[in-house]
């Protein structure tokens, strides 16, 4: 499975938001605060890394989200 659509599936498990585009922005979607913060945890435990709340906050679409945890993984771009 692709980065990106393991992210999408970690949110639509969460969050019953609708199909996402890639470049959608999460909260004006309807993803709340709280869906957020376990989103953060989900990333962080699925993909064993530590995401900066800046990080976090600023990665509002899913492509954002793919770009974040690629960059902490040191790993080649994919999104």
């Amino acid at each position: 499975m692709e980065r990106l659509e393991e992210i999408s599936s970690l949110v639509s498990r969460l969050a019953d938001l609708g199909p996402l585009t890639a470049d959608e922005d999460l909260y004006e979607a309807g993803l709340g605060s709280l869906l957020a913060l376990e989103l953060l945890a989900d990333l962080e435990a699925t993909f064993a890394i530590n995401i900066p709340d800046d990080d976090f906050i600023e990665a509002r679409t899913l492509r954002a989200l793919c770009g974040v945890v690629t960059r902490l993984r040191n790993e080649t771009p994919s999104c």
